[in-house]
């Protein structure tokens, strides 16, 4: 039975006929209400230790402090009926050292029978007390914040509601919202497992994504820092505000629950889908989804063509660029052809020739003609060639001496025009894609290896 002491104060106040601070619970059992209120504080009080000591492996505390400036915390818990209580973590705030390394700490713990029971983490412990101290995070233990509150944490919680599967908690100073849920195995399995996770979703390479629920999109704004913006759009954001989120071995939990839409669906908690493309949010009523595609056109690296796709006049047109190239120098050949930025002066997005610089086919450089490349929606594409794309200075100078360049690089991007669907080899981590063309051109395949 899951107890919710939430809904106790509104039938404590209709069975007593007063008020009463008691936050309470909503019981199966109609005895319980028989007793007096000392005795149903005694009473929640032994239950609520007896939840805490029995998880197997502990909990994790997925621990939000009373501001949503900081991202959320990973702590974990072992409690047991001595009042002694184990934490541990690997947070930033960890001192002595031990900033972001595995540390545990023991410390003491009470069930306070306040109004309401309160969870009290009440002597100083290594892994909590930091996200607790009135002191400036980034100065700490230096200077007291002015206001004395620093990170706005609380080692005083509420007991909201506790069962075997969640126990929930609210700060009495700040209210910090905690969640206790059962670790399914080791702690430090436990923060491999996120840490894992975090690396694939939220990566260096895409750091936006897009938050929809298949009517309205709306985006996610560097999510990897667990302390990211909620906007319109990525670009210049639009109405942006501050969400922080604890990252799980599955995504991440929001620090409370958001909306989106005119009908403001629902979501707090984002797992894997099962086909790995996207993440979905409890109900599976919001989906959030990685912004690859933008990587994949708005980049400035350049990404090889698949010459194994090419059709039979690229082929054609791949050997007379070649030879443009050996009538600039006979040392040179082509290396690649894609699409990027070009690396040279004055240096243009669009088509990329990389090419050899010596016979031995270690030193290489590229030439470049701008493409029109406009995304037309979600992974999709139009790319349009015309003969007034600008050429960057390494492919006005090499044409100089080797005038077939130029005019033989316009005609391989115009094989190019049309309207593609892309797909990539990874939702998150993209290394490849495929352009399915929808209108115009031919399929091709882009690859960053």
């Amino acid at each position: 039975m899951k107890i919710n002491f939430n809904s106790l104060m509104a039938k404590s106040l209709l069975c007593c006929g007063i008020i009463t601070v008691f936050t309470g619970c909503r019981f199966e059992d109609e005895d319980y209400f028989d007793q007096p209120a000392a005795q149903r504080i005694e009473t929640a009080t032994e239950a609520i230790q007896q939840t805490l000591v029995s998880a197997p492996n502990g909990w994790v505390m997925q621990y939000f402090t009373g501001t949503d400036e900081i991202e959320g915390f990973n702590l974990f818990a072992k409690f047991e009926d001595s009042q002694k209580v184990t934490l541990a973590g690997n947070h930033k705030y960890l001192r002595d050292g031990n900033a972001n390394k595995y540390t545990e700490y023991a410390s003491l713990y009470e069930i306070l029978k306040e109004d309401g029971p309160v969870l009290a983490f009440n002597t100083w412990n290594d892994i909590l007390t930091p996200l607790v101290d009135p002191v400036d995070p980034s100065a700490a233990p230096g200077a007291l914040v002015k206001d004395g509150e620093g990170m706005k944490g609380d080692h005083n919680l509420v007991v909201l509601s506790y069962g075997s599967d969640e126990v929930m908690l609210r700060g009495e100073r700040h209210s910090a919202r905690v969640r206790l849920i059962p670790c399914p195995g080791t702690w430090e399995e436990y923060i491999e497992a996120t840490n894992k996770l975090k690396n694939y979703i939220a990566n260096s390479t895409v750091t936006n994504y897009y938050v929809t629920n298949g009517t309205d999109t709306l985006y996610f704004k560097n999510l990897r820092n667990g302390t990211f913006t909620y906007c319109e759009r990525v670009v210049d954001p639009l109405f942006p505000s501050t969400i922080n989120c604890v990252f799980t071995p599955q995504g991440f939990r929001l620090h409370h629950q958001n909306g989106i839409g005119e009908n403001e669906t629902k979501f707090q908690e984002f797992t894997m889908a099962a086909d790995s493309t996207c993440l979905v949010s409890e109900n599976d009523s919001v989906k959030v989804i990685a912004c690859w595609d933008d990587y994949i056109i708005d980049r400035t690296s350049v990404w090889n063509m698949d010459q194994a796709q090419f059709t039979t006049e690229q082929n054609r047109l791949f050997d007379q660029l070649d030879g443009a190239f050996k009538a600039y120098n006979a040392n040179t050949s082509i290396a690649a052809i894609g699409i990027g930025r070009s690396s040279g002066s004055n240096a243009v997005t669009g088509l990329v020739i990389t090419f050899y610089t010596n016979a031995a086919k270690t030193k290489t450089n590229t030439v470049g003609l701008s493409l029109s490349m406009t995304k037309l929606a979600y992974g999709q594409i139009a790319i349009v060639s015309t003969e007034e794309d600008d050429a960057d200075r390494n492919m006005t100078t090499i044409t100089g001496r080797s005038s077939e360049l130029l005019p033989l690089a316009r005609a391989f991007a115009a094989t190019l025009n049309g309207t593609y669907e892309m797909t990539p080899d990874n939702y998150f981590l993209p290394t490849s894609a495929t352009f399915n063309s929808v209108d115009g051109g031919k399929q091709f395949t882009l690859s960053s290896k």
